[in-house]
């Protein structure tokens, strides 16, 4: 009877340290960001002096509510609502910066400087669900496949097109600087 025991308590603990072993498998970090650098016009990494905020858009349809004058509630499609979404809030002297991309083929960016002046970044990018076992769940990666800029932004150099959960660099963002400081 104690020989079955001390199998039984054998196989027990066998049992517990495997399915430890499985949830230890996931990756440590399960989002993937898009990272962007600042750098002057011969490549040099730079910060943006002042306070610097980055903000998300995305253009979608959304449901409303209406109340009626008898108090019931409707239903009411509004197309092409502009929802913005603050993703980093007044960095000082930033050098670079991560965040997520959108669930749509298409992540919008606006650069905030000071609130005097605003860049708009626009990625195009294929999303790619990545599915690594049923403990860790999806994970979202993104393919680039195009990229535009406005205003203040000299050019944006594509480094690494594929967006995924290892922190790498993305993106390098160009301004003409003067070569005095």
């Amino acid at each position: 009877m104690r020989k079955a025991s001390v199998i039984f308590s054998f196989l027990l603990l066998v049992v517990c340290l495997f399915q430890a072993c499985e949830v230890e498998n996931c990756p440590p970090n399960a989002l993937s960001y898009a990272h962007f650098t600042f750098v002057d016009q011969h490549g040099r990494q730079i910060s943006r002096k002042g306070l610097t905020s980055v903000y998300g858009r995305i253009t979608t349809d959304i449901t409303v509510q209406d109340t009626l004058p008898d108090g019931s509630l409707q239903d009411r499609v509004v197309h092409d609502t502009v929802i913005t979404d603050t993703l980093i809030n007044k960095e000082q002297d930033m050098s670079s910066f991560k965040v997520p991309l959108s669930f749509n083929s298409e992540t919008l960016l606006i650069l905030d400087y000071d609130g005097i002046q605003q860049d708009q970044i626009s990625v195009q990018h294929k999303n790619i669900p990545y599915f690594l076992n049923i403990d860790c769940g999806t994970m979202l990666f993104h393919e680039v496949t195009g990229i535009q800029t406005s205003n203040g932004i000299d050019s944006i150099q594509i480094i690494n097109p594929n967006i995924d959960n290892n922190e790498k660099e993305n993106f390098k963002i160009y301004f003409t600087v003067s070569d005095d400081l």
